[in-house]
């Protein structure tokens, strides 16, 4: 349990970094990482914990299922880098 938890926030982190692609500040990449664990975890869980091609797909493609929390988190965060 503790390793997919460590699993969870490594690859939070990149996913922060590189699937939503564009430099993130620490508060972005924490306010992410808070609302979107459990979502990588039930929906992404079984992926490599890496921020390669299939988990940013995985994610994409559960975005109509992601908790309100991480939905938000990651649409605020794209609205934030077209500005």
């Amino acid at each position: 349990m503790l390793i997919r938890l460590v699993t969870s926030v490594a690859f939070l982190t990149g996913i922060a970094n590189t699937a939503l692609a564009a430099p993130m500040s620490a508060d972005d990449k924490a306010l992410l990482q808070q609302q979107c664990m459990g979502d990588f975890t039930t929906f992404c869980g079984d992926m490599p914990p890496d921020d390669g091609p299939e988990t940013q797909a995985c994610f994409e493609k559960n975005m109509s299922k992601l908790s309100p929390g991480c939905q938000s988190a990651i649409k605020s965060y794209k609205q934030n880098k077209k500005g």
